[in-house]
Formats: structure tokens, C-alpha cells, sequence
């Protein structure tokens, strides 16, 4: 973790998406996701992507989805939602089942070892939480996760 930053004078003028709201928030992400992956152990890695992570994120608990439903929840097409429902399944994370309602539509829910892995998943982004909470503080990381949450209740389906 490098806690050095740039202090070179620049111009007024110039293009500075060193400080853009938006590069800031892809650069960390990015800067997570990375540590988050370089910290997994080998033996636990697997070809799954952030997105997949997302899915099983929205699945858990619930038993009323769709992969119509969650390619919504996504933002991504039919296709590109059966796409990450077909690694999911195959990785052993998720199962279709039968609608309860609809008998031409499948739901998805989480295997037993999904719930694992996003318990496994949460215990690990615990601590980089931590530290991020101890780098700034607690409360402004509140008022972060508050300035998301806003953002994303206005722009996206989060149910």
C-alpha cells in the first residue's frame, strides 16, 4: 500500500483525471479488486469476474430470480445474463430451478457452495474495509458508502 502522492505543480489548465470523481472511484475499485485477488490463495482462485460476484451478491437470500431479472439488475443483455449464469453454474455456484409461479421460467438460487463462497468473499473484503476505515475514518467512510448508495438507489434496479 502506497501512501505517497503526486505533489508536482501543474498547470491550471490541464487535463487533471488524476483528481476525476469517476477515475478516482474506477482506480480504487480496481486497486481492491487486485488486492483482493493477489491475496486469494491458488487453491481458492477461480476464472469468475467481478460481475459474477455481483450476481451471486443479488441472488443470495432470494429464490425469485430470474435470468431475465438479474441481467436487469446487471445492466447487461439476456444474452450476457445467461452467459454469467452459465459460469456460475458451471463453477457449481448457482442451480436453476423450476418458478414456482411460472412454469416456463427457471429461477436461480445460489448451491450450497455459493453461500460459502460469498460468505468466504465478504470475510476477506472485511479487513480492507478496516484499513480504509482506519486511512480516513470511520465516519467518513459512512458518508462514502451513503454517497454511493444515493447514486445507485437513483441509477440502477437494487433490489
Amino acid at each position: 500500500m502506497s501512501t505517497h502522492r503526486r505533489t508536482a505543480v501543474r498547470s491550471p489548465d490541464a487535463a487533471d483525471d488524476e483528481d476525476d470523481l469517476l477515475i478516482l472511484l474506477v482506480r480504487t475499485a480496481k486497486a481492491i479488486v487486485d488486492r483482493l485477488r493477489a491475496e486469494t490463495p491458488h487453491e481458492e482462485s477461480h476464472p469468475l469476474t467481478v460481475v459474477h460476484g455481483l450476481a451471486a451478491r443479488y441472488m443470495a437470500g432470494r429464490d425469485d430470480v430470474t435470468t431475465v431479472e438479474l441481467g436487469r439488475h446487471l445492466n447487461i443483455t439476456k444474452q450476457s445474463a445467461s452467459e454469467v449464469v452459465s459460469a456460475l453454474e458451471h463453477e457449481g455456484i448457482v442451480r436453476r430451478a423450476p418458478h414456482p409461479s411460472d412454469g416456463r421460467a427457471r429461477v436461480l438460487l445460489l448451491t450450497d457452495k455459493g453461500t460459502k463462497k460469498l460468505a468466504a468473499s465478504r470475510r476477506r473484503r472485511k479487513p480492507v474495509e478496516d484499513e480504509w476505515a482506519a486511512l480516513v475514518g470511520r465516519e467518513e467512510l459512512e458518508v462514502v458508502r451513503h454517497a454511493l448508495s444515493a447514486y445507485l438507489d437513483v441509477h440502477t434496479d437494487t433490489q
